[in-house]
C-alpha cells in the first residue's frame, strides 16, 4: 500500500487540542503550523465533530483540511469543551476518532473567564458591563467554559487518563520547550523531531485582539465571515489582519478585584474537582 493510498483512507486525526478557549491554543497551533512535523488544518478550528451539520461535510472534506498529508494530523477545536452548548461533542469525537490523543490547556479559570469576556466584547455589538454580565446567559456560558471538570468529565468517560494530556497554561508560558517536548511525546513524535519544534510563538493575545477594529470581530462571526475563514489560506487571513490592525488597543471594560473574587467563589468547587480529576495542583491559580 502506497503513502497516497494510506492518506486517502485516513479519516480521523491523530491528536486534537480540545481547549480551553483563551488558553494558548492559537500559539500552539502556530508552532505546529510552522513545523514540518505534523499536518494541521489551514483553518485552525475545523469543528468537524462539533455538530451533525459540521460532520455532514464528510470525510473527504476533512481530509482536504489536512491536505491528505501522510504526516500525523493535529486538529485544534476549543469549541469541543463548550459542553453547555455542544453536549454531544465528546461522544461524537470518540465515535469517529477513538484513537486520537487529546490535549487540554488549563488556564487560571478566573483569568480565562476575564479574557473570554474581553474577546466576546470585541466580537459583539454590545455586551453588559463586567459587573452585570454574569447575571446573563452570556456570562453563564463564560463561567461554564471555565469549569474544566464539568467540560472534561465526558472525555474521561471515553478516553483513558493516559490519552488526555493536561497542560498547565502557566508552565506553557514559562517553560515552553519542556511543555512542547511533552506534547510531542504525547502525540508520538520522535525525540529528534521534538528537538526541531522550536519556541512557542506569541499569538492571539488580548492586546493583539484589542488592536483589531471591532467590526472585524463582528464580521468574523457572521455566516460570511465563517465562510471566508474556512476557505482562505492562513497567510491571507494574517495579511488581512495586519492591514487593518491599529497601533493602539481599543479600550475594553476592566474587571476589578471584587468581581474576580466573586468569580473565584463561583468556580471554586469545579476547580477542586478538576484537581482531583487530573492529580495536578495548579498552584499559580487564584482559585
Amino acid at each position: 500500500m502506497t503513502c497516497s493510498q494510506i492518506s486517502q483512507e485516513k479519516s480521523s486525526p491523530d491528536a486534537i487540542v480540545i481547549g480551553a478557549m483563551r488558553a494558548g491554543t492559537t500559539a500552539l497551533y502556530r508552532a505546529f503550523l510552522k513545523s514540518v512535523l505534523v499536518a494541521v488544518p489551514e483553518c485552525k478550528e475545523t469543528d468537524f465533530y462539533l455538530s451533525q451539520s459540521n460532520y455532514s461535510r464528510g470525510t473527504n472534506w476533512y481530509r482536504r483540511q489536512f491536505r491528505n498529508s501522510t504526516l500525523p494530523w493535529i486538529d485544534f477545536c476549543p469549541n469541543y469543551t463548550k459542553r453547555d452548548v455542544f453536549p454531544c461533542a465528546a461522544a461524537r469525537t470518540f465515535e469517529n476518532a477513538p484513537h486520537a490523543k487529546l490535549i487540554f490547556i488549563a488556564r487560571d479559570p478566573v483569568a480565562r473567564a476575564e479574557s473570554q469576556y474581553k474577546h466576546t466584547y470585541m466580537h459583539s455589538g454590545s455586551l453588559p458591563a463586567p459587573s452585570e454580565v454574569f447575571d446573563t446567559s452570556e456570562g453563564e456560558h463564560i463561567l461554564m467554559v471555565s469549569k474544566y471538570a464539568y467540560q472534561l468529565e465526558p472525555y474521561y468517560e471515553y478516553w483513558s487518563k493516559d490519552d488526555i494530556l493536561i497542560v498547565d497554561f502557566d508552565i506553557l508560558l514559562n517553560q515552553p520547550y519542556a511543555v512542547m517536548e511533552r506534547i510531542g511525546q504525547h502525540i508520538g513524535l520522535s525525540p529528534s523531531a521534538i528537538d526541531s519544534l522550536g519556541s512557542l510563538p506569541i499569538a492571539n493575545t488580548g492586546e493583539d485582539l484589542r488592536k483589531m477594529p471591532r467590526w472585524w470581530g463582528q464580521m468574523r462571526d457572521t455566516s460570511i465571515g465563517r465562510y471566508v475563514r474556512a476557505r482562505s489560506p492562513r497567510v491571507l487571513i494574517d495579511s488581512m489582519r495586519s492591514a487593518v490592525k491599529a497601533d493602539k488597543a481599543v479600550p475594553v471594560p476592566e474587571f476589578d478585584d471584587r468581581l474576580r473574587s466573586v468569580l473565584a467563589k463561583k468556580l471554586k468547587s469545579d476547580a477542586v474537582r478538576f484537581r482531583e480529576l487530573t492529580g495536578k495542583t495548579f498552584c499559580g491559580w487564584s482559585v
